[in-house]
């Protein structure tokens, strides 16, 4: 923002001053808007003191980021939190961090801020030079033990992180990553894991195309959510997108043995009284609208 004045008095023009404060180039910048203050002089630089206490005011404050964090790092950036605030040194500061973005958000006094982002980045460049990744096959349905908290907790107790291929991918490829002397106990932690939990693998009946009808009307009505409410301690995760080239669509029921088997019978009977209860039928497009929304979940 760049501040200008130009007052009168008695007739007489005084010359034009400006304030300007420039924006680092981390940050996103935004357009800046010249400002003519008209008036008497003293009222007129008055004014322009006010105004240039204003952008002293917002202009000490900044938002800055980190963004494109590999996404093995990302478990080592988030168990140093506590680092990086220390090294604000109390002054004021927020950090977020999210791993689904794989980008960390440091907002606060500018110069604070500026001094927290050198240290995530520098962070980030030493953890990447020094990790080392060894990789291990494990069957698609353990993946999902290896996902949310659970990288949090290997990283806790090893102080290595995993990464599991997308769920899309039939690759079963896990790579952990850590220190020289760490990647010992982080394979550990991560087969601990992968094993803490009994899965059954509940294949919906065939054809394919009854198969994707049943599972259409259990995603409809969040059948999965109804299995876990009535066994917690289990999760129930349905089959993952794309389905047009699988054959044989698995429910994932997770937790320990007798509460799953309890979650399989339910499953199993619902399978029996969907048998011959579903059927696809064409409808014209053009009353596509009329039929879903509310119509629909009537």
């Amino acid at each position: 923002m760049v501040a200008s004045t130009n007052g009168t008095a008695n007739g007489t023009s005084h010359p034009t001053s400006e304030v300007a404060s420039p924006i680092p180039a981390d940050e996103e910048e935004e357009p800046t808007i010249p400002i003519t203050v008209t008036g008497p002089q003293p009222l007129a630089y008055e004014a322009q003191e006010l105004i240039n206490q204003i952008i002293a005011s917002k202009t000490s404050k900044t938002t800055q980021r980190v963004r494109d964090i590999p996404a093995h790092i990302v478990p080592f950036v988030k168990a140093r939190y506590s680092a990086f605030i220390s090294v604000a040194q109390g002054g004021d500061v927020q950090l977020t961090l999210s791993s689904v973005q794989r980008e960390v958000t440091v907002s606060g006094d500018r110069e604070v801020v500026i001094r927290v982002i050198d240290t995530i980045r520098t962070t980030i460049e030493s953890v990447t030079s020094s990790v080392t990744p060894v990789r291990i096959l494990l069957p698609k349905r353990q993946h999902r033990l290896l996902a949310g908290k659970a990288i949090d907790d290997i990283m806790t107790s090893s102080k290595c992180s995993v990464v599991i291929p997308p769920s899309e991918e039939s690759s079963e490829e896990v790579v952990v990553w850590g220190m020289g002397e760490d990647i010992a106990n982080g394979l550990t932690a991560a087969m601990t894991k992968a094993n803490s939990q009994y899965i059954h693998e509940f294949p919906l009946p065939g054809p394919i195309l009854l198969s994707k009808q049943l599972l259409t009307y259990m995603v409809r009505i969040d059948y999965a959510k109804t299995v876990a409410g009535a066994h917690p301690g289990v999760a129930v995760f349905m089959p993952d997108l794309p389905l047009k080239d699988k054959t044989v669509l698995n429910i994932d029921i997770v937790g320990e043995k007798s509460l799953v088997d309890a979650a399989v019978r339910q499953v199993s009977e619902l399978m029996g009284k969907l048998i011959g209860a579903t059927k696809e039928a064409s409808v014209d497009w053009l009353v596509h609208k009329i039929i879903i929304g509310k119509n629909g979940k009537k």
